[in-house]
């Protein structure tokens, strides 16, 4: 009997945590404009805390308990106010000759993963990227080289981008079929990370992309475990709060734009961060739209992250999203297709 009781307790608390931590989640990524470091860490697991709510609701559902209305609730705000993130979509059937296409990247500078780096990396890569045929490609950690230039000179119109000058080291580059009519980049303060855009011409339309890459986490497998946890703590909160800066920097940018906008790279962060909701404010999500299962992008043991989007304007119309599992980096490809609204 105290066993049965000690159970029922321990059941009660864990519910009672995982349902309130799921509130507080929703609360203060949607409502609350201060930081708090610990949130901004806690909510990467949340898929995990949303499998933990299911679990629970399933079982007290069987037993016909009352206590399935407190993860039931949870699981309610969480989908109405944060959004699912395992998805399930046809796409849409009808393939127009008006579709835009566009592939995003995170090359590891043509290194390979953490656990294989062959020394034909960069041609698997490049290869892989051509087969894609998309119309639109945009790179994070990109390197210039003559092999990449030979295999990407299919696409006339280029923005290799180098803070330093060196056309070798270019973390960030955009190749089109469309012909490019201007460009630039916002230059964040004191990293390398960055931000570039360009404006491309379709038909008698003119499109703006942004190829971003926000503030780099630097958590590798392993690096974990070696790092003080305070010191861990604190970059990480200091990462988080210069995306956030990086994210309202692009927002703000992008809002002089009279054409539609395209939002798309590595945010190294994930849909249910505070950085996500800065870029989405009222664009769709390519996945979210037109994608298919967990969407994770970022190689990291058994963890499901996905960091890599794709954002456009309401005025476009997406008509479909590809998840690629291709480890060839620390990073897997995505590709979103849209068009033009009919007007």
């Amino acid at each position: 009997m105290r066993l049965t009781s000690f159970s029922a307790k321990l059941m009660r608390w864990i519910t009672l945590s995982s349902s309130g931590l799921l509130f507080v989640f929703s609360i203060y990524i949607t409502l609350i404009d201060s930081q708090v470091v610990f949130l901004d860490l806690l909510v990467l697991f949340t898929p995990y805390l949303v499998g933990l709510n299911f679990i629970l609701g399933f079982g007290y559902a069987l037993i016909r308990s009352k206590l399935l209305f407190i993860p039931l609730m949870a699981l309610v705000l969480w989908f109405l106010v944060l959004g699912p993130f395992l998805v399930f979509t046809t796409g849409d059937e009808n393939k127009s000759p008006e579709d835009i296409s566009i592939l995003s990247y995170n090359v590891m500078e043509f290194i390979g993963n953490y656990r294989d780096r062959p020394s034909d990396i960069q041609d698997k890569i490049l290869d892989f990227v051509s087969a894609q045929d998309a119309d639109i490609l945009c790179f994070q950690e990109f390197a210039s080289t003559r092999v990449s230039r030979e295999k990407l000179s299919s696409y006339p119109y280029n923005f290799v981008y180098s803070p330093r000058g060196d056309k070798r080291f270019a973390p960030l580059s955009i190749f089109s079929r469309y012909p490019i009519i201007s460009s630039g980049a916002l230059d964040f303060e004191n990293t390398l990370n960055n931000t570039i855009y360009v404006d491309v011409l379709v038909n008698a339309d003119t499109l703006r992309i942004y190829n971003v890459h926000l503030q780099s986490m630097r958590i590798r497998p392993g690096s974990i475990k070696r790092e003080n946890p305070i010191n861990l703590y604190n970059r990480l909160g200091n990462t988080i709060e210069r995306q956030k800066k990086q994210a309202g920097q692009i927002l703000e940018h992008s809002r002089d734009v009279a054409h539609p906008v395209v939002f798309c790279g590595d945010f190294n962060n994930t849909q249910y961060s505070k950085v996500y909701r800065i870029l989405k404010e009222d664009k769709e999500d390519s996945f979210l739209e037109s994608g298919n299962g967990l969407g994770n992008t970022l190689l990291f043991k058994f963890l499901p992250f996905r960091i890599d989007y794709v954002l456009v304007d309401e005025e476009l119309e997406i008509s479909g999203h590809q998840n690629f599992d291709i480890r060839l980096s620390d990073h897997t490809p995505i590709k979103a297709t849209f068009r033009f609204q009919n007007p």
